[in-house]
């Protein structure tokens, strides 16, 4: 069993799902129904949010776990192979680099990664350099359906893919990123320029931070010919879905939509002949990725070079809306800082 440590109580980690949920959408619910995995400590420094999680979490765990008030202390005093980060986005980095310094075998990093891109690449520079290998939560795209239809479609379920288009409006790193993700998924992970249009935030940020714009549409270009589509708000399809085109038939799909193929005649394909695997929880088969590849397997999914590309596009998203231009990937500017709180 691998060792897990949460940093932070708030939604994703613990909040939007409950025990009784048969497919808990929070790293909690996760870790608990993974055979490979078991919690034993957490860490947040509101002692209301411990309280919290210890009536509706602590009695479904009969070994117990420990609390801790900061994240140093957890690290620290705990034995750990696999820690969640689960605080707001601007916090990332802090605890990142104190978690990249202690004696853990893997990080599981909830979005966005990083406020720009320089706190990725610094974050993916240590973690590399230490041999830890991070996972990113784009939580949609471990749907067991979505990982079924992704392997059938690079084995030519739609012939040669063409386009694919994805719906998703909201901020661009904390919401709309899942959307890139699942782009993504079914064109490669080989972007090479984005052309967008947002709309920008407003308020008051913290000094040296930028707000947050929101998606309008994106044209994203993959070096494997593919063409992606970010469609924003004026979207009709449900949220984190995706039409992927090829030269022989589209797929519909999404985790919130029901799957639909059509062959290069349109005609409607019996999803029977997919033989899509029954839903489980996301955080549930991230996590047996995870222990997975600690157990000598491949890298899980949105690990590395993958979450890397998800970054390039959304920071090149927000440039190129604010420049007007379209921008190559990687991109140039690395130093844009954004109050990605999601």
């Amino acid at each position: 069993m691998y060792r897990v440590g949460v940093i932070g109580l708030g939604s994703i980690a613990a909040r939007y799902s409950t025990p009784s949920d048969a497919h808990p959408y929070c790293h909690v619910g996760g870790i608990r129904l993974c055979d490979a995995t078991e919690l034993v400590a957490v860490a947040d420094m509101s002692a209301e949010r411990r309280d919290e999680f210890a009536k509706t979490w602590g009695p479904v765990f009969p070994d117990g776990f420990r609390y801790y008030e900061t994240d140093r202390e957890m690290l620290e005093n705990e034995q750990l192979d696999i820690v969640a980060v689960c605080v707001r986005g601007p916090f990332h980095f802090a605890v990142m680099q104190k978690a990249l310094k202690a004696d853990i075998r893997a990080i599981f990093l909830e979005k966005p990664a990083g406020c720009s891109l320089h706190e990725v690449d610094e974050m993916t520079r240590v973690a590399e350099s230490r041999g830890i290998p991070t996972v990113v939560d784009y939580s949609r795209h471990w749907a067991p359906h979505l990982i079924r239809l992704q392997s059938l479609v690079a084995d030519g379920l739609v012939g040669q893919v063409q386009s694919v288009i994805g719906y998703c409006g909201g901020t661009i790193l904390s919401f709309a990123i899942h959307t890139t993700d699942l782009i993504c998924q079914f064109a490669g992970y080989d972007p090479i320029s984005v052309a967008a249009h947002i709309s920008t935030g407003g308020g008051e940020m913290p000094a040296g931070y930028e707000p947050e714009p929101a998606i309008v549409g994106a044209s994203i270009r993959f070096a494997s010919g593919v063409q992606g589509f970010h469609v924003g708000n004026h979207g009709k399809a449900p949220a984190f879905a995706v039409d992927v085109l090829g030269t022989e038939g589209q797929l519909r799909c999404g985790i919130y939509t029901g799957t639909v193929l059509l062959d290069k005649d349109g005609k409607r394909v019996d999803n029977a002949t997919l033989d899509l695997p029954p839903n489980e929880s996301v955080f549930k088969v991230a996590y047996q990725q995870i222990a997975d590849h600690l157990g000598g397997g491949p890298a899980p999914h949105c690990s590395g070079a993958d979450y890397m590309a998800v970054n390039e596009i959304g920071f090149a998203t927000i440039e190129s809306g604010l420049t007007g231009e379209t921008v190559a990937i990687p991109c140039a500017r690395r130093d844009r800082l954004i109050w990605a709180n999601g």
